[in-house]
């Protein structure tokens, strides 16, 4: 019985290389496969990191770092596009969390640009062609542009049209069931005039309402009661 037992062990070992023939030493593990859109995208994250996407496009992990990068050079504006397309892609909370952070982080940066009326942007407009202005002021409502495309008129010491086609979901309802006179700040691209509008108009990447319009007085439910007569009764 003690000799069957000092002999266990080789047996085993002989036993396992019989199951394994053809084989080059112990076989690998087998290793998960990566959370990604397509086969031969490379790098960029661990496994609790949801990746998304094809190449041309990056993963979470991608997007995320390069954020972290425009924030670190505070480029506010394209850190936010790269956060809001990575929340978007991902599913773990953790990194949501972490996310919504820098997203707020962002914010403060988009916060602190100065904002323009409408007379300084059209009499700078040959410089700021092209190029991201922030502008604060009254909600007017608009209409479509084209069969996609919607828009606002922004009263900011005269009205400049804003279109909010590339918005998120939630900024584009916002702007549906806003009543005129909201005070509102906005921030977009500056872009050469188009169709019916015969002045540029801001093309937004960020929408903030600040202030709710103010409530119109309602006619009073209560009726007058009737004007008692002078003349006495007979």
């Amino acid at each position: 019985m003690k000799r069957f037992l000092i002999l266990l062990p080789f047996l085993l070992i002989f036993s396992s290389c019989d199951d394994g023939a053809g084989g080059g030493g112990a076989p690998k593990e087998e290793e998960e496969p990566a959370m990604t859109g397509s086969s031969d995208s490379g790098g960029g994250g661990s496994g609790e990191v949801a990746l998304g996407g094809d190449r041309q496009e990056g993963t979470i992990a991608d997007r995320y770092e390069t954020a972290l990068k425009m924030i670190r050079d505070r480029d506010w504006d394209g850190a936010r596009e790269q956060l809001l397309e990575a929340m978007k892609r991902s599913e773990g909370k953790d990194i949501q969390k972490e996310i919504r952070g820098h997203l707020k982080l962002v914010e403060r940066g988009i916060l602190a640009q100065p904002t323009y009326y409408t007379p300084e942007i059209f009499g700078m407009q040959e410089k700021m062609m092209g190029k991201r202005v922030s502008a604060r002021g009254r909600f007017i409502s608009g209409g479509p542009v084209g069969k996609v495309s919607y828009y606002f008129w922004l009263d900011a010491g005269g009205k400049i049209q804003c279109r909010y086609e590339d918005l998120p979901l939630d900024s584009k309802q916002k702007i549906l069931l806003l009543k005129d006179g909201a005070e509102v700040l906005v921030r977009g691209t500056l872009k050469s005039p188009w169709g019916s509008n015969p002045n540029p108009y801001l093309e937004l990447n960020y929408f903030r309402l600040e202030k709710l319009a103010p409530k119109q007085a309602e006619p009073s439910e209560e009726k007058s009661a009737p004007a008692r007569s002078s003349v006495p009764a007979p």
